[in-house]
């Protein structure tokens, strides 16, 4: 199997901004792709955790054998059986227990290829460490799923690099929905990224400082190991995840800041 492209078609996309970011990295009134959103989506509004990106890929061959990769936000860090061994982040060290346990529980059943199930690594040595954690332990939380059968798989794979990054760029990973996330994550007992609340997207704030005053509801991190410091912000999207936005403090504050 071609590595590079199993790479390409699992790496997790840019997530925009709500407000435009404009010169000096302060935002702009203006919304990103000029898009909020519609009056009739719920919008789920979810604690962005400050660590690590990180993905494991599980991958399911014709005798329902079941391998895995783990790699971090743009390349891949370790295989089963240490045929890949990338020390960054300890993502691979930590994760490798987690994955284990996923294979040993899950996959000899379902219609499905391969499945990749996105997670941030936080705590130990991120440079954020400091709101979760004063003893350095890492953590996870799984905030995206989704699943490829054989046939999509085979025929994404028949691609070329580029054009699998297209396929992927243009939004086509297709993610779990709000409902299939939870119970994914509920089932194998992982640990998740906190919905804090949800809103009705007619009652979501578009203006600036009305976002910013939102925003301040949930500056406590909801995810501390052993201490709990400031959150890093908050995702929103849609159930779908068509729409998906991050709205973060820094932002907010360098653009308030006189």
């Amino acid at each position: 199997m071609d590595l590079k492209k199993i790479n390409s078609l699992t790496k997790y996309p840019s997530i925009l901004t709500y407000h435009q970011l404009g010169e000096r990295g302060r935002l702009t009134d203006e919304l990103s792709e000029s898009k909020g959103f519609s009056d009739s989506d719920n919008v789920f509004v979810y604690e962005k955790v400050d660590g690590e990106n990180s993905r494991i890929i599980l991958l399911k061959n014709y005798y329902n054998e079941i391998d895995y990769l783990i790699g971090s936000r743009e390349e891949l860090l370790f295989a089963k059986g240490d045929r890949i061994g990338n020390p960054y982040g300890n993502i691979a060290e930590f994760l490798k227990l987690l994955a284990d346990k996923i294979i040993d529980d899950i996959f000899s059943n379902g219609d499905w290829a391969l499945t990749v199930i996105y997670q941030e690594s936080y705590g130990g040595k991120t440079k954020a460490s400091k709101n979760y954690t004063e003893s350095k332990t890492q953590g996870y939380r799984v905030f995206d799923v989704f699943s490829l059968n054989q046939d999509e798989l085979n025929n994404l794979l028949s691609l070329s690099q580029e054009k699998i990054a297209e396929w992927r760029d243009h939004g086509n990973q297709p993610f779990y929905n709000e409902v299939e996330k939870r119970k994914f994550v509920e089932k194998f007992e992982l640990e998740y990224a906190p919905l804090l609340t949800e809103e009705k997207g007619a009652d979501f704030p578009i203006t600036l400082d009305k976002t910013f005053s939102f925003l301040k509801e949930f500056e406590q991190t909801q995810v501390g190991i052993d201490s709990t410091g400031k959150s890093e912000g908050i995702i929103v999207r849609t159930s779908d995840r068509k729409q998906i936005r991050k709205i973060r403090f820094e932002d907010y504050e360098r653009t308030f800041r006189k």
